[in-house]
């Protein structure tokens, strides 16, 4: 994929999650890996996932965390991005936002359930970061962050947040999204009364059946779509 079509899929992203649930004010960005290159592309700072376009997305050095090209600030937190890179030559893009129930999720120290289809993404593990609820600003915090993740497909940030992982910008945003609505659907469940949830065995299974890469890419079109009509609107 050309460096034009991963600015436009990062911004589709940033748009998507401002769309799903994800909107924070300013707060809250996505990178995704240059191929063959040790640098991201990433959300500036100052900008509301709504806002982002191709032409606000700011290259960032993986080895020090200091941005080397584009207009626009840095976020602070870049090292939750660029240690997880580092730790993890698997991912290729890393969403960190704030949605409301994954926040409240995380503030519960609870262990998800896989109540809804969503619930199956995560099966391997849903860990949280609890080491500080703080702003991740230094290179050992995002280490921290990474370690807490370690093979897992998100991680839970206590009292902050959540960061999701994935081998795409496509892949990331849709898990960060599902995940939103696996949490919402845990806590509206366990509120109403005392829930059944898919067993472990079978958890895998579902999300082999239902998150296939065909299925992934369509879903991701489909939010594109969504996207483009909000642009319109705006």
């Amino acid at each position: 994929m050309s460096l034009k079509e991963l600015k436009e899929n990062l911004a589709y992203s940033c748009n998507i999650l401002a769309n799903e649930g994800h909107w924070d004010n300013i707060l809250g960005h996505v990178s995704v890996r240059i191929p063959g290159q040790n640098k991201i592309l990433m959300k500036p700072h100052s900008f509301g996932f709504e806002e982002i376009r191709p032409q606000h997305i700011i290259v960032v050095d993986i080895a020090t965390g200091k941005k080397i090209d584009g207009k626009y600030e840095r976020h602070s937190e870049v090292f939750i991005h660029t240690e997880i890179m580092k730790a993890r030559p698997d991912v290729n893009c890393v969403v960190h936002s704030h949605p409301p129930y994954a926040t409240v999720f995380g503030a519960l120290g609870q262990k998800l359930r896989p109540i809804s289809h969503e619930g199956n993404i995560f099966y391997e593990g849903l860990p949280t970061f609890d080491a500080t609820t703080a702003l991740i600003r230094t290179p050992e915090l995002g280490v921290g962050v990474a370690k807490s993740l370690a093979k897992c497909r998100g991680v839970l940030m206590k009292n902050h947040g959540s960061t999701v992982v994935g081998e795409s910008i496509e892949v990331a945003t849709l898990y960060a999204v599902f995940l939103e609505k696996a949490c919402r659907i845990h806590l509206l469940a366990t509120a109403s009364g005392d829930p059944s949830w898919t067993s472990d065995e079978e958890s895998p299974v579902k999300f082999e059946q239902i998150y296939t890469p065909h299925r992934l890419g369509s879903m991701w079109d489909y939010f594109v779509r969504r996207a483009r009509q909000a642009r319109k609107r705006s």
